[in-house]
C-alpha cells in the first residue's frame, strides 16, 4: 500500500467561481517548468506557505529571487494567487500538492534558502511519525541547499523543536553546516505565528548554514 503523505483536509470553505479563476490564471501563468531549477538564478522554497505572507513579504525583500510556495491547501494557494495577480507580482510560483509529490516530480531541485514554519506539530505521541521534519527530511534539504544557503525552522511546540534539533546536530556529524538558534522569527509574523502568541505559547526558531 503507497504510504499516505498529507493529513488533513485541502479545502476548509468553498471557493467562489472568481478565486477558482484567479488561482487557476496564476497557475498557468506561473508554471514551474522541466527546466525551472537550471537557469541561474537565485530560488527561495518555503514548505507550507500558508496564506502567503512570508512568500510576499520575500518576494518583495528579493524582487531578483524566484520565491516557490508549496502549499496542497486551496484556500491559501487562492489568497497569494490573488494577491500576486492585483499587486504584479512576477517572481512567486505556487505549488498546489505536498512537498513529497514535490520533491519526486523535480528531483533536480536546489534552493538559496528554505523556509519551514509552524508545520503541524502532531503533538500526541502516537502521531509523531506523521511530523513533516525529521531527520531524513532535513538532510534531504541540506543535500538540496546551495553552498552558503540556510534552512529556517520555527515552530511553537517545544518537543518538536527539540527533535528536529536534535535530527540537526545528528546531521551536523557528517554535513559541513552551522546551528544557529534565532531568538525571532528572521521574516514576518505569520497568521500561525500570531496564533501561538495569542496563546502564548514558547516560540522557537532555528536557522541552519550550509557552509
Amino acid at each position: 500500500m503507497k504510504k499516505k503523505v498529507f493529513f488533513g483536509r485541502l479545502q476548509s470553505r468553498n471557493l467562489s467561481p472568481l478565486k477558482k479563476k484567479s488561482l487557476n490564471k496564476f497557475l498557468k501563468n506561473q508554471k514551474i517548468t522541466t527546466n525551472f531549477f537550471q537557469r541561474r538564478k537565485k530560488i527561495i522554497i518555503e514548505i507550507g506557505s500558508g496564506i502567503g505572507e512570508n512568500l510576499i513579504y520575500l518576494a518583495k525583500k528579493f524582487p531578483k529571487f524566484k520565491i516557490i510556495g508549496i502549499e496542497p491547501f486551496k484556500n491559501g494557494l487562492v489568497n497569494t494567487a490573488h494577491y500576486c495577480l492585483e499587486n504584479k507580482i512576477k517572481n512567486i510560483y505556487l505549488y498546489p500538492q505536498v512537498f513529497e509529490k514535490f520533491s519526486r516530480r523535480y528531483k533536480n531541485f536546489y534552493f538559496d534558502q528554505c523556509y519551514v514554519f509552524f508545520p503541524d506539530p502532531w503533538p500526541k505521541k502516537r502521531h509523531h511519525k506523521r511530523r513533516l521534519v525529521n531527520y531524513n527530511f532535513l538532510k534531504s534539504l541540506i543535500d538540496h541547499c546551495n553552498k552558503g544557503g540556510q534552512v529556517f525552522f520555527g515552530t511553537d511546540n517545544t518537543d518538536y523543536f527539540d527533535d528536529v534539533l536534535k535530527s540537526t546536530k545528528l546531521i551536523k556529524a557528517s554535513k559541513i553546516i552551522k546551528i544557529k538558534l534565532l531568538k525571532k522569527t528572521p521574516t514576518v509574523i505569520t497568521k500561525y505565528h500570531h496564533r501561538a502568541l495569542k496563546l502564548n505559547n514558547i516560540i522557537s526558531f532555528l536557522k541552519i548554514d550550509k557552509l
